[in-house]
């Protein structure tokens, strides 16, 4: 069964592969403990490669070496874009408290807003602007401690909402590029970013319960939920595509509460619940044109 994307459903595709990314934490915290991150990471981009290259070979009549070459140039930034944000996140989480992090990758949809106004001229509506500030009100419930961070960390940090802008951007450019390409890109520079990480922080040792679990959060979650995304994105405002991506950071906490019975913050919960709202509200509701 092939999906249609289309004006009417792109938004609520978008949502529902935000919620899929959401379960990445959870298989990341049923490792042993002993993975290293940088090893998840090379593992889980080993899963997007193979998820995206048997996507290639068997999802498509056209060949999978013209899926590549088409738009070549932006497919490499994307996947290089995408793998810098899997990068960043790992650097800002391992320096920084959570709160901060998440934080500031909830202004992602400020950062597409601005871009997708200078390079698109895409106009952000009443209904996006307010949802935006909303999720940004809602990060702040749930970050109500704020440790002390680092220089790096917050850098970091930083740059998960710039990237995931341009990414958005990149989707919106109107060239016809395989999604899947994109996603086999990803894949190829994540798994090299893993390899140089791996070789300067100790070796490649990792218990096979953490390999299995972390190409199966590459190559189902990830593998599965890129190309959808990317070719969902393609119908949806960039500002709008980044808001509604952090679904995965509302859902993310609640998976692991009910599967391996962490209970939440209080301020998690009101903070998510808030999220949650302004994007139920911004996928219902039809754009409205700024005068």
């Amino acid at each position: 069964m092939r999906l249609s994307f289309n004006d009417r459903n792109g938004a609520a595709f978008v949502f529902l592969t935000g919620a899929l990314f959401s379960f990445s934490p959870l298989l990341f915290r049923w490792t042993s403990g002993e993975a290293s991150e940088w090893l998840f990471l090379l593992w889980r981009s080993v899963g997007i490669l193979v998820a995206s290259v048997v996507a290639l070979m068997f999802g498509s009549s056209s060949r999978p070496i013209d899926a590549l070459t088409i738009g070549l140039r932006k497919n490499l930034l994307a996947g290089a874009l995408m793998a810098g944000m899997s990068t960043a996140f790992i650097i800002s989480i391992a320096r920084i408290d959570a709160a901060t992090t998440l934080f500031l990758q909830s202004l992602a949809p400020f950062s597409a807003a601005l871009l997708g106004w200078l390079l698109l001229r895409e106009r952000v509506d009443l209904h996006t602007w307010a949802a935006m500030a909303t999720a940004v009100i809602g990060v702040v419930i749930m970050g109500s401690t704020w440790d002390g961070s680092n220089g790096v960390g917050i850098c970091a940090a930083a740059c998960i909402p710039l990237m995931l802008g341009v990414y958005t951007v990149l989707l919106r450019d109107g060239e016809r590029r395989d999604p899947r390409a994109q996603v086999f890109f990803t894949g190829v520079i994540g798994i090299g970013v893993g390899l140089i990480a791996g070789a300067l922080t100790g070796g490649f040792d990792l218990p096979v319960r953490d390999v299995l679990l972390a190409i199966t959060s590459g190559g189902v979650l990830l593998g599965v939920g890129l190309p959808i995304f990317n070719a969902a994105g393609r119908y949806v405002p960039a500002a709008r595509t980044s808001l509604l991506l952090l679904s995965e950071i509302v859902l993310a906490p609640v998976w692991v509460w009910l599967i391996v019975d962490e209970t939440p913050s209080g301020g998690t919960v009101v903070g998510g619940a808030v999220i949650l709202v302004a994007l139920v509200w911004v996928a219902t509701h039809p754009k409205v044109a700024m005068s």
